[in-house]
């Protein structure tokens, strides 16, 4: 019985103190029935390789003692839907910040397109590693603290999304957020894009009104991330998301405005270039952020035309038949 003793021995080092003895005892017993058994039906003592075998199918100490916690899991599998589909969210987000980031390098730093696909990949496997244990590590706390049982219990089908409520996929509403953390990060100033290629005898300044405007457009384009981060995980909230996206399309055209009334959006510094290329690089640059500047105006006033549709809509839901 040396090898029962051993055996329940490593089962009790993995139970917890308090019922440790009570655990064994029930334990004992059931192995001993179960060695009885076999007994009867083969009409002898079992030898120890039958023995063995008896504690073999009961099961490993580890999985046997298991049973007895109340914690058998990091996340059990009525939250882990929620970590998967909060993974999924961060990962989306993590690509598609690191690929704009990527893409801008190239376009406005003059970085090596290879190289910087490398350097891509690299941040990415090392954030998604990093940011993913992160959210691990936060699941396991709030599933120990039983927040998303209580959220599990209290969840309202009546904020589910309308049918006819067109909701953009996962990697459009990624990129937009992530976009936005972008350039919420440049224009703060953690992190810079040098607007001049590697070896270019000029560098691009931004005009002054983008510095007298510095406020507004921190504030326009961090609403803006809000409505999408709301539009994204809280499609119900349709009023609110209508109303942040007239107030935020309507800003954007104020802004717009005052941009576009400064007629000058960029200055080209030489730093070798002739004077007079850098003159006519100035008008060519300047003129082609005049069309993206109209174009993009077109594109937001139908945007808020389309927003105070749907504000209108969330309004008539809202009030009674």
């Amino acid at each position: 019985m040396d090898l029962i003793e051993r055996y329940l021995h490593a089962i009790r080092r993995n139970l917890p103190g308090r019922n440790a003895d009570d655990i064994v005892a029930e334990l004992r017993d059931a192995l001993a029935s179960r060695i009885e058994d076999r007994e009867e039906e083969a009409g002898r003592a079992l030898n120890p390789e039958e023995i063995e075998v008896v504690i073999k199918d009961f099961g490993h100490p580890l999985v046997v003692a298991a049973r007895f916690r109340k914690q058998q899991w990091l996340i059990g599998p009525d939250v882990f839907p929620f970590y998967l589909y909060t993974m999924r969210i961060v990962a989306l987000i993590i690509a598609a910040l690191l690929v704009a980031i990527g893409i801008a390098r190239v376009i406005f730093g003059g970085h090596d397109p290879l190289q910087s696909l490398l350097e891509t990949i690299g941040s990415l496997a090392t954030s998604l590693l990093a940011n993913l244990a992160i959210v691990t590590i936060v699941f396991v706390i709030l599933e120990r603290a039983g927040f998303p049982f209580e959220h599990i219990r209290n969840w309202n089908p009546a904020q589910l999304a309308e049918i006819e409520d067109e909701q953009p996929g996962p990697w459009e509403s990624a990129a937009e957020v992530a976009l936005a953390i972008a350039f919420l990060l440049w224009w703060t100033g953690l992190f810079s894009i040098p607007f001049a290629a590697a070896g270019a005898d000029f560098r691009i300044e931004p005009a002054p009104v983008f510095a007298a405007l510095y406020w507004p457009i921190l504030v326009l384009v961090a609403a803006r991330l809000v409505h999408n981060l709301i539009q994204w995980l809280r499609p119900r909230w349709t009023a609110i998301r209508a109303l942040l996206g007239v107030l935020t399309a309507v800003g954007g055209l104020v802004l717009l405005a005052f941009v576009y009334r400064a007629g000058q959006w960029a200055t080209i510094v030489s730093t070798g270039m002739p004077a007079d290329e850098a003159a006519q690089l100035q008008i060519s640059l300047n003129l082609a952020l005049r069309i993206a500047i109209v174009v993009v105006g077109v594109v937001w006033t139908l945007g808020c035309l389309g927003a105070l549709w749907r504000l209108s809509r969330a309004r008539l839901r809202a009030s009674p038949a």
